[in-house]
Parts: C-alpha cells; structure tokens; sequence
C-alpha cells in the first residue's frame, strides 16, 4: 500500500497534573526521574503490566481482520496513544510496548493506515523522542500533537475528526490507556490499556 508522508511532528510532553508520570524532564530523550517513591512501588512490576497490555488487546488483529474483509483497507484506520501505550514509557523507554506494536503493523500488513494522536504538545524539543516509534519497529502514517492549552479530551476528538471528515478515512479501532484518548467521536471499536489510577501517563 502507498502510505501518507510519514510526518513525526514535535511533540512535548503533556502536563497532565502531578498525579501523572509523563516523560517531561530534564531530558527530552527519556523519561523524568523525578517521580517519587510511593508512586513508583504503587506501580507493578513490568512483567505484569507487558501481560496486562496484552490481555486488553486479545482479538485485536482478528478484529482487524475482519474489518478488513468488509471494506477496502486503504480506506480504514486505527489510532493510538504514544506514551505507556505504543512506547513503554515509564517502565522501559524507549522501546515499544509488544502487545500494541503486533497490533499496529498487522494493521499495516494490511494496508490499514495508522496514526498516532498523543497528548504530548507540538514543539521542536521533543522530535527526538517522537522519531523514536520508527526507531522501534511502528510503520505509520502520521503523528499527531497537541496545540498549547488545549485539552486532552478535545486533542484527541479533534484529530480523528480530522482523520475521519478532512482524510476520508473510517476509523475502525481506538488504542489508549487513558479515557481521554478513548472518549468522543469518531473512535471505532476501543481499546483501554491499563493506567493505574493515572499513575501512567
């Protein structure tokens, strides 16, 4: 399939409240440190987290499959959230979290396009770490950011309306591991990664 310009925009990390482990720091290469303890033992182990991942995509690519059959693939998309969800941000940047990778390059295989729409705001310093998703095995489309001062919420609403109303596309599946990316229109069949209570941004 002929895929759009792969475009990775700059995208900064989303302040998201203090609450949320977000890969803003110091460093735009990594995630920050300064996260304290308590949130940090609260969180599982890795292990546990990679099969939780797992287990909320189980079917996943057989949905795909199917969606595929009953459309032509160049006309459908799925997208996904960046940070703890397509790039394991906290436990083990930068590399990609399995589950959502399988998931995304079947949807190439398939000549489905893929997305990224993240909370991390549009701007210069963060290009490295959004570059990282090629890096690590993610064939897509394009990455979408976020506007300063805007909301998660109506981020994520407005581009997969922009994917949907200005692209043509049919977004057939949603993968995020917090509401905001999950909630409004346009969304397909979701996907809910787990959180934690927020601790994972």
């Amino acid at each position: 399939m002929k895929r759009l310009p792969a475009v990775v925009p700059a995208l900064a990390a989303a302040a998201l409240g203090a609450a949320l482990l977000t890969p803003a720091g110091a460093d735009a290469a990594g995630p920050s440190s300064g996260v304290g303890d308590h949130a940090r033992r609260s969180l599982p182990p890795r292990s546990v987290w990679l099969e939780q991942t797992q287990q909320a995509l189980k079917g996943a690519n057989r949905y795909l499959d199917a969606q595929a059959r009953k459309a032509d693939p160049r006309t459908l998309a799925i997208v996904l959230d960046i940070d703890n969800t397509s790039i394991q941000t906290r436990y083990a940047w930068p590399k990609a979290v399995p589950a959502t990778r399988r998931v995304a390059r079947h949807a190439a295989d398939l000549g489905i396009h893929v997305f990224f729409v993240t909370g991390r705001h549009n701007g210069a310093e963060l290009r490295t770490a959004t570059s990282q998703l090629g890096r690590v095995g993610y064939v897509y489309d394009r990455a979408f950011g976020r506007r300063l001062g805007e909301g998660l919420l109506h981020e994520k609403s407005r581009h997969r309306t922009r994917i949907t109303e200005r692209l043509g596309l049919t977004i057939i599946a949603d993968i995020g591991n917090h509401m905001t990316d999950l909630t409004g229109p346009y969304t397909g069949r979701t996907y809910k990664l787990p959180d934690y209570s927020g601790q994972l941004s």
